[in-house]
């Protein structure tokens, strides 16, 4: 695109204020410093607006690469590798009542002498098998904070695992801390903890919490270096936060300029749906199936979060099948499936 984009969008003044979020240019924050769905005036999240004008006056005319008509961006943020104690004595409990002695011993001595083998949330390589299935790749974003709201783990319990995930073509990232989506120091000391154990340099980021603050997390993940971020999306909500299904580059509408990073806006997370909606894992599949047939016919880009925990399917019960499912429509209706760093050389190298 010679012109840039954000040039183009101009020429409609409503469509312009979704796509550079002016709105979230206010002080109305939730509890964790998050501007969110409930507070938005732009409620119609499920349509793409700016994408759709965009499609429609011929701006935005992607090839996506074999044929395939739209991309799905499939991505899992590690919070924890180790069930914490609530976790391991409600999961124990649950097997006590059903009478699975056996199970439940496992289940409880697994946890508390944390073995990888009995580990049900130790399943990066049970993933990477399940979307291999599907001839689909992702990538997982590991935190490495030091202290965070949640768990804290060390990264170094995990350099073979990181080893089999680059080997295999998988992409490894940064879970930004909770603490951390503000102060440039702490987050590149966390990028570089992670890129001395992956041995590699880690082009993309995620913060933890979905923390975003508009447009000042984007320039400070420019500053530092950051290729790519995907953490822009609704904790409460699923769907198009700027209208966008597409990559692009953010507006910072104090500066009048574009931020030199790419946005791979977040579309679909689990914890919304069974944390914040609390709607049953059927209608969660109805709204993702709605969500990805309209990036379909907009040839974007579609961005799912599944935790490696919700793959727990004795605490997560159906909601743990419901990432296979997603994987099953998601080939059906030929989408490219796969990894936030291939989305970005892919749009950066072609668009």
């Amino acid at each position: 695109m010679k012109v840039p984009l954000v040039e183009k969008i101009k020429r409609e003044k409503e469509l312009f204020d979704i796509f550079t979020a002016k709105q979230e240019y206010s002080s109305m924050k939730d509890e964790h410093g998050r501007f969110i769905y409930k507070f938005s005036n732009y409620k119609n999240a499920f349509d793409p607006v700016v994408s759709s004008y965009l499609v429609k006056e011929g701006i935005m005319d992607i090839a996506w690469p074999e044929g395939f008509r739209f991309a799905a961006c499939l991505t899992h943020d590690i919070d924890h590798i180790h069930p914490n104690w609530k976790h391991i004595f409600s999961a124990t409990l649950k097997l006590l009542k059903n009478q699975r002695l056996v199970e439940s011993f496992k289940r409880f001595f697994g946890g508390i002498t944390k073995s990888k083998s009995l580990n049900p949330y130790w399943n990066f390589r049970y993933i990477i098998e399940l979307e291999n299935k599907y001839d689909a790749k992702s990538t997982f974003f590991f935190k490495s904070a030091t202290r965070d709201f949640g768990s804290v783990y060390d990264i170094n319990e995990l350099t073979d695992e990181f080893a089999y995930i680059v080997d295999m073509g998988w992409e490894v990232g940064l879970h930004g801390g909770y603490y951390s989506y503000n102060d440039p120091k702490e987050l590149a000391k966390e990028r570089e903890r992670v890129e001395k154990v992956v041995g590699k340099r880690v082009i993309g980021v995620r913060m933890h919490y979905l923390r975003f603050q508009v447009p000042d997390t984007w320039n400070l993940l420019a500053q530092l270096g950051f290729k790519y971020d995907t953490t822009f999306g609704y904790p409460d909500m699923p769907g198009f936060r700027n209208g966008m299904c597409h990559p692009f580059k953010p507006y910072d509408l104090n500066k009048d300029a574009e931020i030199d990073i790419l946005e791979i806006p977040l579309v679909v997370m689990d914890t919304t749906f069974y944390g914040y909606m609390r709607i049953s894992p059927s209608k969660a599949y109805d709204i993702i199936k709605r969500l990805i047939d309209v990036t379909e016919r907009n040839n974007g880009v579609i961005t799912i979060l599944w935790h490696n925990n919700t793959f727990d399917e004795l605490r997560y019960g159906d909601w743990a099948k419901l990432y296979e499912k997603i994987l099953m429509y998601l080939k059906e209706k030929k989408a490219w499936m796969t990894s936030a760093e291939e989305i970005y050389n892919y749009w950066i190298s072609s668009v």
